[in-house]
């Protein structure tokens, strides 16, 4: 199973440092998404993580700054997404995107993964609710890996496997309490070198 971190919205003290560690650890991919933050202060976080990690950044925002940096992963909000067009995908990129519906999978052929979610309810954003059932698994034919989003803490990510994701994506769980982001990312990522290998999980 695949491990991605996103950003927390805002920038937080120590934030950066944080990162640098996360990678340090193995984090394959780092989504900056800081919706209220300006082009300077993307240049700022940007500068702050070590050059040899720049790519494994993606960025949800100010697509420009790749060219500065050696970037090649950029991620689409849902409303560019269904406002682009071929040109939009002509560098050699690692595109991302973001779906609510499950049958918005099928118009994804342009993008290597999506994130659906909230899978459950969301750690970080109050009262924004899983969309998922009980019993909820993934069975059809996938143009683009999904990777789930929203709630996924270290008690779920097994539901998350059983489910037939392709891969999960952490934010409140390694976010909300900073002083264990590293050892929350460590053990999330035990999980899901197991759950890749279809080993016994230890909780």
């Amino acid at each position: 199973m695949e491990l991605f971190v996103i950003a927390h919205p805002k920038i937080l003290k120590g934030e950066i440092l944080l990162v640098n560690q996360l990678f340090d650890a193995g984090l394959p991919v780092f989504h900056l998404r800081k919706p209220a933050a300006d082009e300077m202060a993307h240049r700022k976080f940007i500068d702050g993580i070590l050059p040899e990690y720049h790519n494994r950044v993606a960025l949800h925002h100010f697509h420009e700054l790749a060219n500065d940096y050696n970037i090649n992963r950029l991620h689409h909000t849902e409303s560019f997404r269904k406002n682009s067009t071929v040109g939009d995908f002509s560098k050699p990129y690692t595109f991302s995107t973001s779906i609510h519906q499950l049958a918005e999978v099928d118009h994804l052929d342009q993008y290597h993964y999506s994130f659906f979610g909230p899978v459950f309810d969301s750690l970080s954003k109050p009262g924004y609710t899983g969309i998922v059932d009980a019993g909820f698994s993934i069975n059809k034919p996938k143009t683009t890996r999904l990777i789930a989003l929203g709630g996924i803490g270290l008690n779920n990510i097994g539901q998350v496997k059983e489910m037939n994701f392709d891969g999960v994506a952490l934010l409140g769980s390694i976010w909300n309490d900073p002083s264990q982001a590293l050892a929350t990312f460590k053990k999330a990522q035990a999980k899901c070198q197991a759950y890749a290998q279809n080993l016994t999980i230890k909780q």
